[in-house]
């Protein structure tokens, strides 16, 4: 069975093989075990083996026994450690570092990303991204909310667009909010 690239940077080899990059360079700090690496990023166990042997004979990440589990992290040794965390952190990195910068920032309801970064990020073939269209409903300071946008603006080197809408506004139907119900989304919060 042929696997395809992600479209959002097909230079891997696989969606699989970056998305469980992805969750390793930008996960949490802590090593990952090889089973909740799987559940995270929807792959067979021995798909997880597979890519984890290969990313550990690269020299990409390396693995340790605690108790009866294998856990991996990042090799920050590597000399591709820097560029290609960075890669990630540009390509799939939208979705983990918002979630974490709006989670801070009381009265948000609901948070997602749309538009075209949202299409790539769940596989429709175009154009690479310019931006990051993130849509907020509540009711937060907006202040907090542009400034998790510049943050991650700045982390990301991409614009990111916010629209903060109340409930009731979300709720109304007008031709902007019914393009964006059209389109997919990421979910963020």
């Amino acid at each position: 069975m042929r696997t395809l690239a992600p479209p959002i940077l097909p230079l891997f080899r696989s969606r699989g093989q970056a998305r469980l990059l992805a969750r390793v360079f930008l996960g949490a700090s802590e090593p990952v075990s090889l089973r909740e690496l799987g559940r995270d990023v929807d792959l067979a166990p021995s798909r997880v083996h597979d890519e984890v042997r290969r990313l550990e004979d690269a020299g990409l990440v390396r693995s340790e026994r605690v108790g009866n589990q294998r856990v991996i992290r990042p090799d920050e040794r590597s000399p591709f450690y820097p560029e290609l965390r960075g890669l990630l952190l540009k390509a799939f990195g939208p979705e983990s570092v918002l979630k974490s910068l709006l989670a801070e920032i009381a009265g948000i309801e609901e948070a997602f990303i749309y538009g075209s970064w949202a299409r790539r990020s769940l596989g429709e073939e175009g154009a690479t991204p310019q931006d990051i269209d993130v849509m907020v409903i509540g009711q937060p300071l907006v202040e907090e909310v542009y400034a998790a946008a510049d943050e991650v603006a700045r982390q990301l080197g991409r614009d990111v667009a916010v629209t903060v809408l109340s409930r009731e506004e979300w709720e109304r139907d007008s031709g902007f909010v019914a393009a964006v119900r059209a389109g997919p989304v990421v979910a963020l919060v």
